[in-house]
C-alpha cells in the first residue's frame, strides 16, 4: 500500500502522518467518529496525558465540538484540534457558529471519503446496495 496521494485522492495515513509532524507540543487532539478517526488513533501521538479525547470504541458520533469547546475553555493556551470523519461532522457542524461568535479558535481536520464507510463495508457485500451510505464531497472552510 503506497502512502503517497493519488491524482484524485489523498491517502489518509499520509495526511495523518503530515499532521503528526506539524502538531505543536501543546496540542489537544479530539477524535470524532469514523474510519479516519480510527486511523488517526494509530498515527497521531498524544502530546501528554489527557490530550487525546474521544468517545471510545462504542461511543457516539458528534461529540467532537463539545469536547473541543470544553478543552479550550479549560486550557485556553492549548492548540485544540478535532479530527472528524465526514459523517461525524454533520452531527456538530452548528457548534462552529458558537466557536466563531465567541472567538474560540478550534482547528478541524475532516477525513472526507464521501461515504458512511463503516456501514458500507458490511452493507454492500451483504445487501448488494450502497443506498444510504453515499455522501457528497464537500469543502469545509470556516474562518
Amino acid at each position: 500500500m503506497g502512502l503517497e496521494p493519488t491524482e484524485d485522492h489523498l491517502n489518509p495515513v499520509h495526511v495523518l502522518q503530515e499532521l503528526e509532524n506539524q502538531l505543536p507540543d501543546n496540542a489537544i487532539l479530539i477524535g470524532d467518529g469514523g474510519d479516519f478517526v480510527a486511523t488517526a488513533a494509530y498515527v497521531l501521538r498524544p502530546r501528554a496525558p489527557l490530550t487525546w479525547l474521544d468517545p471510545g470504541a462504542f461511543g457516539t458520533l458528534g461529540v467532537g465540538a463539545g469536547f473541543a469547546l470544553g478543552a479550550k475553555l479549560v486550557r485556553p493556551e492549548a492548540s485544540v484540534w478535532i479530527v472528524y470523519g465526514d459523517g461525524a461532522l454533520g452531527y456538530s457542524i452548528m457548534e462552529y457558529d458558537t466557536f466563531i461568535r465567541h472567538k474560540i479558535p478550534i482547528i478541524s481536520i475532516v477525513g472526507n471519503d464521501a461515504c458512511w464507510s463503516q456501514i458500507a463495508r458490511d452493507q454492500v457485500p451483504l445487501l448488494g446496495s450502497i443506498v444510504g451510505c453515499s455522501l457528497e464531497v464537500r469543502l469545509y472552510i470556516f474562518k
